[in-house]
């Protein structure tokens, strides 16, 4: 498929860009509607008595995230997001908001002639709201952001900047920490050149080496993403650079100033006269998505916890208990999200061994009678709901692989390590559609790996669904794969 980018058009913007954006507003107006009727309630429980009802302030309730909602859409496109905005800028919006609340709320009331409401009322709220805003605009978006996008272990995403001489010169990795929310720059890598000494010594990071030592440098430093900008004139290199961001599990993203084209699904966002455009469309980069992602996950875990859990548990202590005495769960490192290394929870289906981390086979001499059912039946993956409360894994998501096997099977699949943009999941796409059981060759590795770069690109809610519900059937009715 071919994709055509101009300064006029852009076919999708970020995820990571706008969504974040998206949820800075909804949590605004979230906390501003608690402080709203924390006020109330206070005031009539405390101070009014009957004199202040919280009935005679419901109407008002809706003006205040009615009139943010029109403000920001009066806004300009580019001002959508508090990212890359100077300090005036940031200034000047959160004044707008708390100039548009307060004349809203003001010229209804006094169009109605509402003698219900309370001067002190108006005057604790407004002071309580505006600090918010004024928090959340200045403070606020940047550790939302930090939040969002931060390895558990690493802290932000770290980024590495592959500039010409003259954008190392004009400092260009400045614009990095707004445009791409969440990235830590480590420094540059020159391309095109050597940079002089005076640019090196002006730049706000440092020139870790030169493109020659780039994929060397990108492993040091453990860098998750790489910026390439300077190089409008070598469209061919963007492909060469995306193949080795892949095999290292790595986001490329590269600036762009004129109409190109490029091959894949393209997702870009454009500032001023530049497009930041990435190969990889990722749905679950919107943090609201995300958001959402992760309610599902608390809500269907806790079910399964409160419920399943502990009937299991005892069915499965019995089953031990009679024909392979030991400890009840089971637990080994598995490799998650951004690479990082996790203890993901099983039922014990095998006896007690020194041989955990070879793959099972069928007629695996290791597996206690009724362990074959835990597996066949995928009830052995139950616990591992407690690894999804704990936010080390998804309900779905690419399955995590023995730690000595992701670098076994990191040779056969170059862009192996892309599975790791996303939480492991306790079922997959890829599960679902047979590729279950051992990986004992090249293809069934392979076709996992496709699978799981499907899901990653073109998520979906519905797409869970579909899974969870597949997955329920072939716990009922497991296929011949299992074991």
């Amino acid at each position: 498929m071919i994709t055509f980018i101009t300064y006029n058009k852009i076919l999708m913007i970020s995820h990571r860009y706008h969504g974040s954006a998206k949820l800075h507003f909804l949590l605004k107006q979230i906390t501003g509607y608690f402080i709203y009727w924390a006020v109330v309630w206070f005031l009539h429980l405390f101070v009014y008595k009957e004199d202040l009802l919280p009935a005679n302030y419901v109407w008002m309730s809706f003006l205040v995230p009615a009139s943010a909602y029109l403000e920001k859409m009066a806004r300009a496109s580019n001002r959508q997001s508090l990212c890359g905005l100077s300090k005036e800028q940031i200034a000047n919006i959160t004044q707008r908001e708390i100039i548009f609340a307060l004349v809203t709320v003001f010229g209804v009331i006094v169009m109605i002639k509402d003698p219900t409401a309370s001067r002190a009322f108006l005057a604790i709220f407004f002071t309580l709201y505006a600090a918010w805003i004024i928090w959340m605009n200045h403070t606020g978006h940047r550790k939302l952001q930090r939040y969002l996008y931060r390895n558990q272990e690493k802290g932000k995403t770290k980024t590495l900047v592959l500039a010409s001489p003259r954008e190392i010169e004009r400092d260009q990795a400045m614009r990095v920490t707004s445009i791409l929310p969440g990235s830590d720059v480590m420094g540059y890598v020159a391309f095109g050149g050597t940079p002089t000494s005076a640019a090196i010594d002006m730049a706000t990071f440092p020139v870790l080496g030169d493109f020659r030592d780039l994929a060397r440098i990108c492993k040091d430093y453990g860098a998750r993403m790489l910026l390439a900008t300077g190089i409008e004139d070598r469209p061919s290199l963007v492909q060469s650079l995306q193949q080795m961001c892949d095999s290292y599990g790595m986001r490329l993203v590269w600036v762009d100033d004129k109409e190109h084209k490029f091959k894949g699904k393209i997702d870009a966002y454009k500032d001023g006269n530049r497009v930041y455009v990435t190969n990889w469309s990722e749905p679950l980069e919107d943090p609201m998505m995300r958001f959402y992602k992760r309610i599902v996950d608390l809500s269907f875990s806790l079910l399964i916890a409160c419920t399943v859990f502990p009937v299991l548990c005892f069915a499965v202590w019995i089953l031990q208990k009679k024909n392979s005495p030991g400890p009840m769960f089971y637990s080994q490192k598995r490799t998650g999200r951004n690479g990082e290394v996790f203890e993901v929870l099983k039922f014990r289906s095998m006896h007690v061994n020194d041989n955990a981390g070879i793959q099972a086979k069928k007629g695996d001499s290791r597996i206690f009678p009724g362990g074959n059912f835990l597996r066949k039946s995928s009830l052995d993956e139950i616990p591992q709901f407690i690894n999804v409360l704990k936010g080390q894994m998804s309900v779905v998501g690419p399955r995590p692989h023995f730690v000595d096997h992701d670098q076994a099977f990191e040779k056969i699949v170059d862009d192996y390590a892309v599975r790791y943009f996303a939480k492991p999941g306790i079922t997959g796409l890829a599960q679902t559609k047979g590729c279950r059981g051992e990986t004992d060759t090249d293809l069934k590795v392979r076709q996992r790996v496709r699978f799981d770069n499907f899901y990653l690109r073109n998520w979906t809610p519905w797409m869970d669904i579909k899974i969870i519900l597949a997955t329920a059937w072939q716990v009922i009715f497991p296929p011949q794969s299992a074991r």
